[in-house]
Parts: C-alpha cells; sequence; structure tokens
C-alpha cells in the first residue's frame, strides 16, 4: 500500500504535472493508492488561503473531484493505533534533534500504523522515522 503525502496531490492538480509522477500513477494499481485525513486537511487549508476568484474555484472543484473520484473509500484517518505511533515517533524525532511539522508527523504515523510506504517530494522531511518507507515519484526508477 501507498499513502500519498499533500504534495503528490498538490501535484496532480496542476495543468501541467510532473511526467514522472504521472508515470508513477499509470505503474501503480490504484487499490494499492491511499490518501489520508489530514492530506485532505492541508489541501482545503491550502485553498482556503487563496484569494477567492476563479482560480480558487477551479482548484477547489477538480480537487475535490480528483478525491471523490480517484480515492473513494481510500482516505485513511487518524485513529488511536496512529496516535500511538504520531507519540513515539515524535518524541523519536525530537530527541534525536530532528524536526518534523506536526501534520508531516501525522502523516507517517498513518503510513506507519497502515504498513503503508510513504509517496513524497519531500523524502528529507521524513528523514530518521524509524520503520517508515518513503518514495519519491519525482524520480525516475
Amino acid at each position: 500500500m501507498f499513502l500519498l503525502d499533500t504534495n503528490v496531490i498538490s501535484e496532480l492538480t496542476k495543468p501541467l504535472p510532473s511526467p514522472a509522477v504521472l508515470h508513477w500513477f499509470a505503474t501503480t494499481p490504484a487499490q494499492q493508492i491511499y490518501i489520508s485525513s489530514v492530506t485532505l486537511c492541508e489541501i482545503e487549508f491550502g485553498l482556503a488561503l487563496m484569494p477567492a476568484g476563479k482560480r480558487r474555484d477551479a482548484l477547489l472543484s477538480s480537487t475535490r473531484e480528483l478525491v471523490r473520484v480517484d480515492f473513494e473509500g481510500r482516505c485513511l484517518n487518524l485513529d488511536a493505533s496512529c496516535a500511538a505511533a504520531y507519540g513515539e515517533l515524535s518524541a523519536t524525532q525530537q530527541q534525536n534533534g530532528r524536526t518534523c511539522s506536526t501534520e508531516d508527523a501525522m502523516i507517517a504515523a498513518i503510513a506507519l500504523a497502515h504498513k503503508c510506504t510513504l509517496v513524497t517530494r519531500n523524502i528529507k522531511d521524513f528523514e530518521g522515522i524509524i520503520g517508515l518507507q518513503a518514495v519519491n515519484p519525482w524520480v525516475e526508477i
């Protein structure tokens, strides 16, 4: 299973998404790709910060449609098992002098709790998280 970081969803809503990312999606079975409730929150927050207008409306519409159609039934929530993973990884990161945003730590915790590989452009943001596997779809493999 794969869990998408927010930057992957953002890439998919661009007028010209990365060919490498599109290739990753084309070669990965859809039923293995998940998003998280945290990613949905980050997306909605980012869109709400945009100035009202046609561009925001179009992005809001296309993003919600992407989530509704492509990820129906494949959204992982932050639950009690994820909370335990979050506490452990956040404490370990802090003790090791590494910083991780709350949102990134929550996404990593969801990935760990559900045994997913995290799909992100920002591999460095997740370095040092024990047990977390990550892949960068912008890099051809």
